[in-house]
């Protein structure tokens, strides 16, 4: 049996590492996980096997939060509503760019039908001219 059990999750097909595998790759405890836990900071899954499993991006998020919490020196509490914020953030700037490339798309269609009505005139104007 390998020392850091790697086990994938059965829906979606995703690679997910037991608590003790997640805590070593983050640098933290196996405490500080089950803290995070019960604080909703991250979400654990049932792997396969039945043990407590976190994906890839839990993983990447306990760094973030081991790095706020110990090296900044934030509660859990702040962390947890900075956690929030940014992804708040993310979603507005997703939102944001969404509306960009609406007003984008809009504003072609727009020009294209200027320059279809500019045609149109200067056919009018050319039959106009012909007796």
């Amino acid at each position: 049996m390998n020392k850091y059990q790697i086990v994938t999750y059965s829906d979606p097909p995703e690679v997910h590492f037991e608590y003790r595998t997640a805590a070593f790759l983050a640098s933290v405890s196996t405490q500080f996980v089950h803290q995070c836990e019960q604080e909703d900071l991250i979400t654990c899954r049932i792997m396969i096997h039945g043990k407590k499993g976190l994906c890839f991006a839990d993983v990447q998020k306990l760094k973030l939060i081991r790095h706020l919490h110990k090296d900044m020196g934030l509660a859990l509490d702040a962390v947890d509503f900075l956690l929030r914020y940014r992804n708040r953030i993310k979603v507005m700037q997703r939102q944001l760019d969404e509306m960009k490339r609406q007003m984008r798309d809009k504003e072609c269609k727009y020009e294209a039908e200027i320059q279809a009505l500019r045609r149109r005139l200067a056919q009018l104007s050319d039959n106009d001219e012909i007796p």
